[in-house]
């Protein structure tokens, strides 16, 4: 039999029911159910699959690589790490372009294609080069088009694919290849004393018109509309430097500095040979690089990247104004009279790929095309736990840095995901617990003193005054409605959080807070332990555990006293009410609701039902457990609601597993209560419930009548009803002097066994 069983020989208790050596078995050998996730009350397998809430530890993330490629008339492709993918622009949903996983990304081609076309490049052994076109919206638009060899330096605009030849004399013919006979590729016809470089200049293009540049006569630049299937070229009247040329299905434009009109966007119809109009433009640089659009009515434009996409009207109804507060890239896509395609963030942060076009009524609207998804930058890390009334917190470690965050699970029988609760920072297993009336507590360091300081409350940014501590780099023990059990350097204090005083200073030992009484072992009665009033330091009560030791560990659950003496090998649970007495380990135990959670040297959480008949039963085995970094991971990967069926464990994928082995739980109940018998005029009660109920009821009854003049009523609490009466009735009128009864009803919120009630008497004295 294991030697972590109560099995010393030094038991001395005898007349009491203890548990059947078959359940002592069943400790010792290990439970017969093994749940490889998590372990549920006896039930039905519904049941069991639906009580489980999984919290993954929160994660750093980052922007994400995001890189546009090129636009088609109904979408955009782009790569986010490894995959290409195409977001159309009808109802924004994102696919993974399979069909170009194997191609390198430098051999895509970017630009515009009407239609819907993916287009990289292939080298053939022959010097020539084949392009391929996928159709990703429809198939029947997959081709290959081959280039022969010769042919260099491939732009391509839209549909078109301008190259040029080398003449054999130090100079260059541009031309226009189709896929066909050579013989058939237009030559691009300069206008007189113009020549081209090695390297085409193509600028953009609409339909079967493409934009180019070319070097004049005179070494200047010039640029021109090339008719594509003849090789015509227009001229265009740019004077002196020029960028951002575009070409669309209305207007050709681009940005000046120099000539007529000063700095803006040259404006004129496509088919026209006359004097742009300039619509100026309030750059902030005089010799920024500026990149512009013309989108119906409107110019959108940016200077460099990374300042903001900006709106300035040619005529219509919209104003000048910020699209992007930040842009990143912007593109032309070349449909209608413009539209813009750009990838930056929005007012919100928000980065995105977006389409600006102008509506019908001449403004210019947004179409949010796909948010770029944000990627994990660093791994978080669980490294403590804890449980109470519905409340899950956890500090989770990431980058350097320790959180405490928090999660509302419910306080049904089976948890259930809610509200997310505030974060405080740099908090570490022990340094803090929930329970009290005030909210979290939690110890900080002092930084003049290094001393620590107990704070409570619920809201970061509102929190009470500390409470300096005598210790330093302590733990909180345990936490109840007003009390802190706390230890530093080898003693305990008790904290009266409602009083803001240390109330009791003793040596470390078994203690542990059940209400406004703290149980406390007693070294100089082996075998007995003591309840204690803390404000004032009487005993008011003892028990006997049955065994000739002083308990170096106590943990307390409605009726139920854990004790452990590792020292004398012996430990056991003791029901202060039945007198019954339950087998436990003497390491690594945590005491829920009527159950038991124990990690044995696996690794693994063995779950025991405590039965109010002394008997137990198995209840699972929780596999897969994050290990410890110390210790046996009370605190830090699992642990439980002392007053609750709910477990709370750590997976090694760091993700918090909240579960519910036990559903045969105790009933509400208060606990305890602080109710005057007299009221002048003023009346403040406040009564303290074993566990969260759903809603209360307070009633108040004149005696010699038995009119109930005053009734209050509540929603859910987590444990504690107060009530303060000013002496009168509901109608608003003093009530008579005399004598009154209160009865107190309240609903468990887990919705099992009976109303809690109590009652009491009071008199009104004036």
């Amino acid at each position: 039999m294991s030697r972590h069983l109560y099995t010393s020989s030094r038991n001395r208790r005898t007349g009491r029911t203890a548990g059947a050596a078959a359940i002592a078995v069943v400790l010792a050998g290990g439970l017969a159910t093994a749940l490889p996730v998590t372990a549920h009350a006896a039930g039905t397998a519904e049941a069991a699959a639906a009580a489980e809430v999984l919290i993954p530890a929160p994660d750093a993330f980052g922007e994400g690589p995001e890189k546009i490629l090129a636009t088609g008339r109904y979408g955009v492709l782009h790569r986010e790490g490894d995959d290409y993918l195409w977001t159309n622009s009808y109802n924004s949903r994102t696919r993974v372009v399979t069909e170009l996983a194997s191609v390198p990304e430098n051999l895509l081609v970017g630009g515009h294609d009407e239609h819907n076309r993916a287009i990289y490049t292939q080298q053939r052994a022959d010097g020539g080069t084949d392009v391929v076109r996928i159709g990703i919206e429809d198939p029947a638009f997959n081709s290959t088009m081959t280039v022969p060899a010769g042919y260099l330096n491939l732009r391509f605009a839209g549909a078109w694919v301008v190259v040029t030849v080398d003449k054999g004399d130090g100079t260059y013919e541009m031309r226009v290849a189709r896929g066909g006979a050579q013989s058939a590729d237009p030559v691009v016809r300069l206008p007189a004393g113009a020549t081209t470089d090695a390297r085409p200049v193509v600028l953009g293009a609409q339909g079967s018109e493409v934009l180019i540049g070319y070097r004049l006569a005179d070494g200047s630049p010039g640029y021109g509309i090339l008719t594509a299937y003849d090789g015509r070229v227009k001229p265009l009247p740019v004077t002196g430097d020029a960028s951002s040329f575009r070409l669309t299905q209305m207007t050709v434009s681009w940005f000046s500095r120099d000539g007529s009109g000063g700095q803006g966007v040259r404006v004129m119809p496509r088919s026209g040979t006359g004097t742009p109009q300039v619509i100026p433009l309030a750059t902030q640089s005089p010799d920024s690089e500026v990149t512009s659009f013309v989108v119906d009515d409107n110019i959108v434009w940016h200077e460099g990247a990374g300042g903001p996409l900006r709106l300035t009207p040619i005529t219509g109804a919209d104003t000048e104004r910020t699209l992007l507060p930040t842009v990143e890239f912007t593109q032309l896509r070349a449909e209608g009279y413009g539209d813009v395609l750009a990838l930056g963030k929005d007012a919100d942060g928000k980065r995105a790929i977006h389409v600006f076009h102008q509506n019908g009524i001449g403004i210019i609207s947004d179409l949010v095309m796909r948010e770029v998804p944000k990627v994990k930058t660093a791994d978080g890390e669980i490294g403590a736990l804890s449980l109470d009334r519905g409340r899950l917190r956890y500090v989770n470690s990431l980058v350097g840095k320790d959180t405490l965050h928090g999660k509302a699970v419910g306080t049904g029988l089976d948890p259930a995901e809610g509200a997310r609760l505030a974060d405080f920072p740099g908090l570490a297993a022990g340094r803090f617990a929930d329970g009290t009336d005030e909210g979290l507590a939690r110890l900080v360091t002092d930084p003049g003193t290094g001393a620590d300081v107990l704070v409570t409350g619920d809201d970061p940014d509102r929190q009470a005054p500390g409470l300096p501590l005598p210790g330093t780099g302590g733990r909180i023990l345990g936490a109840s409605p007003e009390f802190v059990l706390y230890q530093a350097g080898g003693r305990q204090y008790v904290v009266d959080t409602a009083r803001d005083l240390v109330v009791r200073d003793q040596p470390a030992q078994g203690a542990v807070l059940d209400g406004d009484r703290l149980i406390k072992s007693a070294p100089s009665k082996p075998g007995t332990v003591n309840v204690v009033n803390p404000r004032t330091g009487t005993v008011t009560g003892t028990h006997d555990i049955g065994s000739d030791c002083v308990p170096g560990e106590l943990q307390r659950s409605g009726t139920l006293l854990y004790w452990s003496c590792a020292s004398e090998d012996a430990a056991g649970v003791y029901d202060t009410a039945s007198h019954r007495d339950y087998p436990a380990p003497v390491s690594g135990v945590l005491l829920g609701d009527r159950f038991l959670a124990a990690r044995d040297a696996s690794g693994d959480l063995r779950l025991t039902d405590l039965r109010s008949d002394g008997s137990t039963a198995d209840l699972g085995t929780v596999t897969g457990v994050k290990p410890a970094a110390t210790g046996d991971g009370r605190g830090s990967t699992w642990t439980l609601d002392a007053d609750a069926g709910k477990l709370a464990w750590v997976g090694t994928d760091d993700t918090v597993h909240v579960t519910a082995p036990q559903q045969a739980v105790s009933p509400l109940s208060v606990t305890h209560s602080t109710v005057p018998a007299t009221s002048a005029g003023e009346w403040g009660a406040a009564w303290w419930l074993s566990k969260p109920a759903a809603s209360w009821r307070l009633t108040l009854t004149r005696r010699s009548t038995g009119e109930v003049v005053r009734t209050w009523t509540g929603e859910e609490t987590r444990g504690t009803v107060r009530v303060a009466w000013d002496g009168t009735s509901a109608s608003g009128d003093p009530v008579p002097t005399g004598g009154y009864t209160w009865r107190l009803t309240a609903a468990p919120s887990d919705g099992t066994g009976a109303d809690a009630t109590a009652s009491g008497t009071l008199r009104v004295t004036g």
